[in-house]
C-alpha cells in the first residue's frame, strides 16, 4: 500500500478522515499495521473543547493494538509479524524523573496520539509509526479486544502501584467507567480488604460488582457518605476519583478517614476548590495520578486475558465510520469504542 487512511480530530466538533501516505519506519522505529484503537474519554473530551490539555487538530489514536509490518535499522525487537500493543507516552530518558524511573512523568514527556503538533500521529489509521521501545508483545492467549484495553488497564494499575500498601484496606472508587472499572480490578489484585463503588450508573455499577467490588453506591444517594462507610465498615482508607470534578472531590473527601489518601485519577476538565481545611487538619494526602510507566503496562499485560472484553467493549467502527464512534462514546460512557480497518461488529 502507498496510501492509508487516517482519523483527524479536525476542530471541536468534527471528526474526519484523510488519506495520506504510509510512512516508513527510520532508525530505531516500527511501522504498525493497526488492529484496533480504542476511542478515549481524553480524545471526545478534546473533540467537544472539554480537554484541558488536548485541543484539536490532531491525529487520535493512543489505545492500539495491531501487527508488525516493517521495522526500520537499528531495531532488535520487536520482529515482523509479532503481534504488539503500544504505549504511547514517550520519555527523554535523561531527565531526573526518568532517571528515577518515573517516566510517566517525564520532564519532556510527549504522546503518540495526542500531540497537536503532528510529530506523533496516532493509531487511528491503517498503519502507525511507532518508537520500538513503545512496543510491548502480546501473549498468544490475549485476543486484540483485550490488548487494545491494556493502555487503559495500566492507568488504573499505576494507581493502585502509587497509592502504597492497599492491603486489607477499605477502598472507595468514584466512578465506575473503564477507568474506574479498571481502578476497582488493580486495586482488588493488589490486595485491598473491601472496595465500594459509587456511580450514576447502575449498569456501571453492577457491572463493577461482578468484577471485583464489594458494594455499590448511587453517587447520588441522599446519604451518600453514610451509604459508603457501611458498606466499608467504617471510613476509607484510600479514595481513586475516577471522576475527578467539583462534586466527587467533595465526596471523597467525606468518606476519607483522617490521613488518609485521595487519589486524583480522572482528568478534571478545569479548577475548582478543595476543602483544603480539611486536607491540613486531617493530614490528607492528595496524590495525582498520571498514566503509567513501563513497570505498569507490564503489570496491565499480566493481568489482560482475564480481562471481560464482551462487557467493557461495547462497539466496533471502521475509520471511515470514526465520527460516529466519538459520538457514540461520548454518549455512551458505560462501554469502550474501538475503531480499526474493515467493517464494524
Amino acid at each position: 500500500m502507498s496510501s492509508m487512511m487516517r482519523v483527524v480530530a479536525e476542530q471541536i466538533g468534527r471528526v474526519g478522515v484523510s488519506e495520506v501516505p504510509v510512512p516508513s519506519p527510520g532508525p530505531g522505529q516500527v511501522l504498525v499495521r493497526v488492529a484496533l484503537a480504542g476511542v478515549c474519554g481524553s480524545d471526545t473530551h478534546a473533540v467537544a473543547g472539554h480537554h484541558p490539555l488536548l485541543a484539536p487538530p490532531y491525529y487520535p489514536g493512543h489505545e492500539a493494538t495491531g501487527t508488525v509490518a516493517e521495522v526500520g535499522p537499528e531495531v532488535a525487537f520487536p520482529a515482523l509479524g509479532q503481534r504488539v500493543m503500544l504505549k504511547p507516552n514517550v520519555c527523554c530518558g535523561e531527565c531526573v524523573n526518568c532517571r528515577a524511573g518515573r517516566t510517566n512523568v517525564c520532564q519532556d514527556l510527549r504522546w503518540i496520539g495526542c500531540d497537536p503538533s503532528g510529530a506523533l500521529p496516532g493509531a487511528m489509521a491503517d498503519y502507525l509509526l511507532a518508537p520500538a521501545g513503545n512496543l510491548y508483545a502480546v501473549p498468544d492467549e490475549v485476543t486484540d479486544r483485550q490488548a487494545v484495553l491494556v493502555e487503559c488497564l495500566a492507568t488504573g494499575v499505576h494507581a493502585a502501584r502509587i497509592a502504597g500498601d492497599v492491603t486489607g484496606a477499605r477502598v472507595v472508587v468514584l466512578g465506575a467507567g473503564t477507568i474506574g472499572l479498571f481502578a476497582v480490578m488493580a486495586a482488588r489484585r493488589a490486595g485491598a480488604g473491601t472496595i465500594v463503588v459509587t456511580d450514576l450508573d447502575l449498569h456501571k455499577r453492577e457491572r463493577a460488582l461482578r468484577h471485583g467490588a464489594d458494594v455499590a453506591v448511587d453517587a447520588a444517594a441522599q446519604g451518600f457518605a453514610d451509604d459508603v462507610r457501611a458498606g466499608l465498615g467504617g471510613p476509607a482508607d484510600v479514595v481513586f476519583d475516577c471522576v475527578a470534578n467539583e462534586y466527587s472531590v467533595p465526596q471523597a473527601v467525606s468518606v476519607l478517614r483522617r490521613s488518609g489518601t485521595l487519589l486524583v485519577v480522572g482528568v478534571p476538565p478545569r479548577d475548582f476548590a478543595i476543602p483544603m481545611p480539611l486536607v491540613q487538619d486531617w493530614e490528607l494526602r492528595v496524590q495525582g495520578c498520571a498514566n503509567y510507566t513501563e513497570e505498569d503496562i507490564v503489570t496491565a499485560l499480566g493481568m489482560a486475558r482475564d480481562l471481560p472484553e464482551e462487557e467493557i467493549i461495547s462497539d466496533r467502527f471502521p475509520f471511515a465510520e470514526a465520527a460516529l464512534a466519538f459520538e457514540l462514546a461520548a454518549r455512551n460512557t458505560s462501554g469502550k469504542v474501538v475503531v480499526g480497518p474493515g467493517a464494524g461488529h
